[in-house]
């Protein structure tokens, strides 16, 4: 790593570290996740690292706990606001709980900045709006990884789905037929139509949710994600459907 090397980058959590540094989660494009140092960055007049703030930042180490030598951001912290801040955070969670560290993910940076981008953009942000970004993300994040494989056949007969076929996804095998009507029985138009990554009716945005949710159980293991917990508990008196 040369230090001299400006790196784009976001913060994806922070916390104070002694007692005028921070501690920081960032996600970039060359090194995926890593945790870094920044120095003194609580002092009077000093820059602390924030989310939904892209940067350019220099690195200086080579240990698994690296040091911010230098940390510019690039434009205006993106404005998220509502339920668009909470799935931010939310995105932040998933990266900080399931990224390997120190693993390039180009694609997903990217990814990842578009969603911010978008829920930044959002003129409603509720959850029609809300959750096709989300899904978007999740998949991108689970094909990232090596665990999406989105399975268009019949899991006993190896046939190819059916438009006008209900089915009903079995982790532990995939796909098999069901009957309309049947508790978690998908259509297979939807089936193919998340397949596509076409998401424009309720049922579809519905079933990528449980598909991928149902991907991301095991991945996230028993302990609850914090985002989810505090959007409902500072809004439980209003009950709005939750995005994420």
């Amino acid at each position: 790593m040369n230090e001299k090397t400006w790196y784009p980058a976001y913060v994806l959590h922070a916390r104070a570290y002694r007692e005028t540094s921070v501690l920081a989660d960032l996600f970039l494009p060359e090194f995926g996740r890593i945790t870094a140092i920044a120095r003194g960055a609580r002092r009077k007049g000093q820059q602390v690292p924030s989310v939904f703030q892209p940067y350019f930042i220099q690195l200086a180490g080579q240990s698994e706990l690296r040091a911010v030598a230098a940390l510019e951001a690039t434009s205006q912290a993106l404005s998220l606001q509502g339920g668009a801040l909470f799935s931010g955070l939310y995105l932040n969670e998933l990266l900080v709980r399931l990224l390997p560290r120190e693993l390039a993910q180009p694609e997903l940076f990217v990814a990842y900045a578009g969603a911010l981008g978008a829920l930044s953009e959002l003129e409603i942000a509720d959850a029609e709006t809300i959750a096709p970004i989300l899904r978007r993300f999740e998949r991108q994040l689970l094909e990232s990884m090596g665990q999406w494989a989105s399975n268009t056949s019949e899991a006993e007969s190896g046939e190819p789905l059916q438009a006008q076929q209900y089915y009903q996804y079995y982790p532990e095998h995939g796909w098999l037929q069901a009957r309309e009507g049947q508790r978690g029985a998908c259509l297979g138009e939807d089936i193919l139509a998340v397949h596509a990554e076409d998401l424009s009716t309720l049922s579809r945005l519905r079933l990528a949710k449980a598909l991928y949710r149902s991907a991301l159980a095991p991945l996230l293991g028993d302990k609850p994600l914090k985002s989810r917990d505090l959007f409902a508990a500072l809004q439980a008196s209003a009950k709005p459907e939750m995005p994420t």
